[in-house]
Parts: C-alpha cells; structure tokens; sequence
C-alpha cells in the first residue's frame, strides 16, 4: 500500500481551502484528474479525496471503516440531529428497521396514488399561455407529496414559509461547508439571523406536527405514526428528539431533491426540443390522455432515462464527508484511523472519463446497451450500501409519474432572456425558472381521487 499524494497549488497555511471555498464544483471536478484517492489541505488539516467511482462505493459499504463524520457530516448534524440521514453504526440499523415497513412495495403503490391527483391537480390547476414559476410549483408539489406520506390526513403547514426556511437552512448550510464556519458562523450578521430563525421556525414546525400526532392518541397508519407509536418492549423505541430528527431529514429531503429534480427536468426539456418530443410521444403512448400511475413507470422507458440523466446532470449534493475508524485500505492505498474522507457525486457525474460527452444532456445515455459499467457505478443519486436513501424507490416513482403526468397536458416553454442557473446551496436549486404553459390536450382527464386504501402499522410485500 502506498501513502496518497498531497495535490499540488496547496498554500501555506490555507492549503486548498481557498480553492474549495471559491469554486468547489470546479475544484472537485479538477482533481478527478488526480490519482483516485489523493490528499488535500484544508487549511492544516488533511483530507483524502476519493476519485475513483469503485472505490467510492467500497467507501459507502463499509460504514464500520469509514463512518459518518467530518466537517460536512457534523454539519448537516447541527441542523438534522441524529436522523437518518446523518446516523450511523447499530443505532442506524436500528433506525432503518423501524421505518422500513413506510416504503415496501405495497405502501410505495399507496403513497404513489395520491402523487398522481397531487400531480393531475396541479396541471390542472394552470391555463394555456400562462406564466408558471415551475422551481416555485415543483417545490410546493413535491412538498405536499412527502407531507402525505409522514401525516397520511394532510397537515396545517404553511408550505411556501416552510419551503423558504428550508432554503435558507440548505444555503446557510453550504456556506458554513464552503466557507464561513466556527465563530464566525455565531456572528450576529443578517446572514447569520436568517439562518437561525429559519431553523427555529422548521423545528416549531415540525414540533407541532409531531404533538399534533401524539395528542390524537391513534396510529393513522402513515410514516409519523410508525415512529410515534413504534414500542421496544412496551416503551417508546423511539425518544420525543429522535422522531423530531428523523421527520426532520424526511421532510426536507423529501421535498427539497424531488422539487429541485423536477424543476430541472421541465428545463432540460425547455432546452432540447428533441428530447421533448420523444417525451410527449412516449407519454401520449402509454397515459392516451389519463393521469401517470405507479404500474405505468415501468412502461415510461424514456421518462425514466430523462429523470436519470437529470439527477446524473444536474446532481443533487456537491460533496459528502467519511471519516477512518481504523487504519485501513482504500484500493492500492493506507488511509490512517482519524481522517478525512471526502467524495463528490457532482465531480463523478461529469468527469468526461467515465461519461463520454458529460456535458451533455443525453437520457439515450442510459440505454442498457449503452451504458458503460463504469458509469453505472458512479452513479449514486441515492447512495448504496446500508445507509442508502430507504425512500429511492419512492422517489423515483414520484418524479416519473410527476413528469409524464404534466408533461402529457402541458409544454413549458423558456421565457426568452431569462438565465437559468443553479443557487448556491448543499442540493442544487434553479436560481427561478419561469415558464410559459402551452397546452398539449383538448379536454383534461379526470382527475383522480385523493383517498386511498391505507393499511395500519405498514404495509408487508417487496421493498422497492
């Protein structure tokens, strides 16, 4: 084994932080030219970049090895406390268990049924020629999906004051990542005064959801009730903090990615006509007219490819952190115990060495005799190994049903000189995408009904 190499343009003192705090995308991307595990500097402090997509993967399956920690992982658990989507080791396992009943294949049908009149109500809720703010209608949408997943009788939430605390919170967060953190993070600025009442208010939000659930008494078989009245030998197997902390990470998980994912793929689409037309002839195809439901995603071949390539596109988290356990090996080299791992989803997806022509936004990418192995495995929009996103299955089927479901009624054309680009924040929001509503169909299907069969205490069947 050998000892990775620093990489070079370290300054004294500040190492590469300079770099990472001005332009990480870039920086990140830089050093996929480097050797696939190499050492950088941030400030005095070393860390050890991951490059290679096989040998990220073997990071993420040994959690014992590499465990979450380091200067993004602690700070993500400022905010989202020790929730799923920060915890770690058996109390992890533990954890996952519990609410794995949310997401098997049966209750995924459920939870995607409601997705389809939330979507089919949101197209028709718009007219021919009219002006949409699709970041703003995306992020509501997505909002109320996940919202009816954790309270399966809907929630009196303030969804658009909610959505702009998380994204406050989400880029009060990428600047303490990028920049600004430590003291300087206390300081009294308006910055700083933004970020914490967006904080209070997401957590008075979520407090009253969860004493709203408790106070009824009655598990109404949705994903808070599980984990409200989950019992571990006649006690609560879960503390008042740690139900907090994971509808915490499933809220704004939840609605954040799926509503920013969406609002790029109606701008893809804005932006290659071509890729439109194969779209609405597939879903004009499969849906003749009717709302997306669960039993057609697999049939929307072509709408799954434009989601995938979205996600690998337009990536949805810059930069992740690990830290060693042990001393151990990571391909053909020694990692000390006590250090710095660092990996970026964003750099794999557009390194042009594992995806041929990466800046282009292509969903025939991802035809099965196309795609490489190799960009296979670096792709990772929801994790692998034990700390997997236990909502993919979820997720995908809501961005697909969504997508076809619009997309079947509606073309949303750019607004001319307007300049589209990512906000800076930890996921990957538009900066706004207005869009012109063209209408694609003569008489709207019916619209679906909002009320489903749901079982109590989880649904049994194949996890998706």
């Amino acid at each position: 084994m050998t000892a990775p190499r620093t990489y070079p343009g370290a300054l004294p003192l500040l190492g590469h932080a300079p770099r990472m705090k001005r332009d990480p995308g870039a920086f990140l991307l830089e050093l996929q030219s480097a050797d696939p595990v190499t050492r950088v500097l941030l400030g005095r402090t070393p860390a050890y970049v991951v490059n290679d997509p096989l040998l990220v993967r073997d990071v993420l399956r040994r959690p014992d090895a590499f465990a979450r920690g380091g200067p993004i992982a602690e700070r993500f658990r400022q905010m989202f406390g020790n929730g799923l989507g920060i915890s770690d080791g058996p109390f992890h396992r533990r954890q996952r268990r519990l609410v794995l009943p949310a997401f098997h294949r049966a209750r995924v049908a459920e939870h995607a049924a409601v997705m389809s009149a939330h979507a089919e109500r949101k197209a028709a809720s718009w007219r021919d020629g009219q002006r949409v703010e699709v970041h703003l209608e995306m992020d509501e949408l997505a909002l109320a999906n996940i919202l009816r997943v954790i309270v399966a009788d809907g929630a009196a939430l303030d969804r658009a004051a909610f959505t702009a605390a998380t994204a406050e919170v989400l880029g009060g967060l990428y600047r303490r990542v990028t920049g600004a953190g430590g003291a300087l993070a206390r300081l009294p600025t308006p910055g700083n005064r933004r970020y914490r009442a967006a904080e209070a208010f997401l957590r008075r939000t979520i407090r009253a959801l969860i004493d709203d659930c408790a106070a009824t008494g009655a598990d109404r078989g949705d994903l808070l009730s599980l984990m409200v009245f989950a019992r571990d030998g006649g006690r609560p197997a879960m503390s008042d903090r740690q139900v907090h902390d994971e509808v915490m990470t499933f809220l704004i998980a939840g609605s954040n990615t799926v509503g920013n994912t969406l609002s790029w793929a109606f701008h893809e689409l804005g932006a290659h006509p071509d890729v439109e037309r194969r779209l609405h002839d597939e879903v004009d195809r499969v849906l003749a007219g009717r709302t997306a439901a669960f039993q057609d995603v697999e049939r929307l071949d072509y709408t799954r490819r434009v989601i995938t390539e979205t996600l690998r596109y337009r990536t949805q988290g810059l930069l992740q952190s690990r830290v060693t356990t042990v001393d151990t090996r990571l391909g053909d080299y020694h990692v000390p115990a006590g250090r710095v791992v660092l990996y970026s989803a964003h750099a794999l997806n557009h390194n042009p060495r594992i995806h041929a022509d990466a800046e282009r936004f292509d969903p025939d990418r991802w035809l099965p005799e196309r795609v490489d192995p190799l960009a296979r495995s670096a792709f990772l929009p929801f994790g692998t190994g034990l700390h997997g996103c236990v909502g993919a299955g979820l997720a995908r089927a809501e961005l697909v049903i969504t997508l076809a479901t619009i997309a079947s009624r509606w073309r949303l054309e750019p607004v001319p000189g307007h300049r589209v680009r990512p906000k800076p924040a930890i996921t990957l929001p538009v900066n706004a995408l207005p869009m012109i509503a063209r209408g694609r169909a003569t008489a709207p299907p019916a619209v679906p009904r909002l009320d489903h069969p749901a079982g109590r205490g989880g649904a049994r069947g194949e996890h998706v």
